[in-house]
């Protein structure tokens, strides 16, 4: 297994330094400083590098513009692969040389892709004792945690027999105007002409030539949002399998569909974009024959927000005696004058089951901080990474039939 060099810290090279890595995982690894190092950064844009070459102390000589130069500096440990489009290529590079990667989503929309980076996952676990870790961030939360704790037992023996799922989404926008991201200047048109050419060869090879418009439209959101619903739900009751139906409207600004899920779990799911109401909502809702349990996770962008679980289930009564008549609870067998009730006593009938409801905040612990933490336990204890490549693989290829099974109304 690969271990961290120098002082002990593990030293990340980032790949892609735009709104996301700036927002997230640059602070994120600040914090945990003691952990990790921030020892290179990759982007197309000079300008951004240098600003936060300044801000997180990386110096000119660990700025690449060219990721395959990261990947085979020795100035780095491991990688965190986070540029616009496909992320495949920049893994198996990272692979290929032995370093760790932590892998952002969407992982890719391409099957064939997919493969190639499962296969390389396992070369470079095998040649290198590198560590492939998914970023699926929401399994790390707290709540969720929680609650997958509570329903996954009962999905396993078929007891969870509905689950309302609904991924209401403002524009992300809203949320990261609050936020100082560098918008630079000097990116080349060449790479904007480049961007667009790959989304539309994506396209093709998922969908098929001319797919219906808002198909093609929602296919990004599903990839690049839907996913975090896909991953959650497939932690909370196994991997989905089939398309029962699907839909898209509003110019593919809205889905739906219902999952099949094994042991007879049925999802009603849908994705909604209210465009400019900032109140964003991801909620699950899995109904079990004496349990509902209500799973609403937190917003990513706002710090210290923390998911809450909601359990409500039938339980007996503490007791069922005859309630007291007296406030000290001295009433004795005899004494029933006007007013007095003797405990136990009859003609009073049992109270039976109560329903119960309970609200949980199990953690305010960032699901980041707590995924980069893990991430580090996978390369210094040999941690068994909680998301990997097959994962990923499996989720783009559900995704890519979803899409395909869905019309446009």
């Amino acid at each position: 297994m690969a271990k961290p060099s120098g002082d002990g810290r593990i030293r990340v090279g980032i790949i892609g330094s735009g709104a996301i890595s700036q927002i997230i995982p640059l602070p994120i690894l600040r914090q945990l400083r003691e952990q990790f190092e921030i020892a290179a950064l990759c982007d197309i844009s000079a300008e951004t590098m240098s600003i936060l070459g300044v801000e997180y102390g990386v110096p000119a000589h660990a700025q690449f513009t060219d990721y395959r130069a990261l990947c085979a500096s020795d100035l780095v440990d491991a990688v965190l692969i986070c540029p616009l489009g496909t992320h495949v290529p920049y893994a198996i590079e990272a692979l290929k040389h032995g370093k760790h990667v932590l892998v952002e989503k969407p992982l890719t929309s391409r099957i064939d892709e997919a493969d190639a980076f499962v296969a390389a996952s396992h070369e470079a676990r095998e040649k290198h004792g590198a560590v492939t870790l998914m970023a699926y961030m929401k399994r790390h939360d707290p709540g969720y945690q929680y609650a997958q704790r509570l329903v996954r037992p009962l999905a396993d023996k078929g007891e969870i027999r509905f689950v309302e799922a609904h991924h209401i989404h403002s524009r992300n926008e809203r949320y990261m105007d609050y936020f100082p991201v560098i918008r630079p200047s000097d990116i080349p048109d060449s790479a904007r002409a480049a961007a667009r050419a790959e989304h539309e060869a994506v396209l093709a090879a998922a969908l098929g030539p001319n797919p219906d418009d808002q198909v093609a439209k929602c296919f990004g959101g599903m990839m690049g949002s839907s996913i975090h619903d896909v991953y959650t739900l497939s932690g909370l009751l196994g991997r989905p399998k089939s398309i029962i139906a699907s839909e898209v409207w509003d110019d593919g600004h809205c889905w739906r569909a219902m999952f099949e899920f094994p042991n007879g779990a049925k999802v009603n799911y849908a994705w909604i974009d209210i465009r400019d109401v900032r109140r964003f909502q991801q909620e699950f809702a899995c109904y079990g024959p004496d349990i509902r349990v209500s799973l609403t996770l937190a917003m990513p962008f706002i710090a210290g927000d923390a998911s809450t679980v909601r359990v409500q289930q039938m339980e007996p009564s503490p007791a069922d005696p005859a309630p007291y008549g007296r406030h000290d609870g001295t009433a004795h067998a005899g004494d029933i004058r006007p007013g007095i009730v003797v405990p136990g006593g009859e003609g009073w009938p049992a109270a039976g089951t109560a329903h119960t409801e309970k609200f949980v905040t199990p953690g305010f612990d960032n699901q980041f901080k707590r995924e980069w933490q893990h991430f580090h336990a996978c390369i210094t204890r040999g941690v068994e990474p909680l998301v990997g490549a097959q994962e990923a693989r499996d989720d783009t290829a559900f995704i890519i039939e979803w899409a395909r099974a869905t019309r446009g109304v």
